[in-house]
């Protein structure tokens, strides 16, 4: 009787290449991973950014044309009102649960802007610096400096 020989992977070979692939696997994993996260955090500053320019449209326009500056901060617990114009048209500047700078004018109200946790607004002569705090984690404070008189202070 002759033997006939078999075809195939003994069990070590099999343990091996099994611990190779588990390797190879984790490490791309991983790769993936930093990426994604990478990616996911740009994508966060880059809405962040967004809401602050939607933010600093409004605020400007706004901050520019108001019979008087007003100094505060606005959030989920404060506002700032702003009048302007003749007949008077009065704003008023808040920030809902959702971190939307809320715009309301003359009772109606609107989104300005999306990502938004705070407004700092502080006054000196007819001078006013806006700091718009966005939500997203990583995003800077951004500063907006505005003149209440186009043509400087009288």
């Amino acid at each position: 009787m002759t033997r006939q020989q078999q075809g195939g992977f003994t069990l070590v070979e099999t343990m091996v290449g099994i611990a190779i692939f588990a390797i190879v696997s984790l490490v791309m994993i991983s790769t993936f991973l930093v990426g994604y996260r990478t990616i996911s955090t740009e994508a966060r500053i880059i809405a962040a950014d967004t809401g602050v320019s939607e933010a600093s449209l409004s605020l400007v326009r706004d901050l520019e044309s108001a019979n008087a500056l007003a100094a505060g901060t606005i959030s989920t617990t404060k506002t700032v009102t702003l009048t302007y114009g003749s007949p008077a048209v009065t704003v008023v500047y808040s920030v809902d649960a959702n971190h939307n700078l809320i715009r309301t004018v003359s009772g109606s109200a609107r989104v300005a802007a999306r990502g938004i946790t705070s407004v700092v607004i502080t006054v000196s002569g007819c001078y006013a610096t806006a700091q718009i705090q966005p939500s997203a984690t990583g995003a800077t404070v951004s500063t907006l400096n505005v003149s209440n008189r186009r043509g400087g202070c009288l």
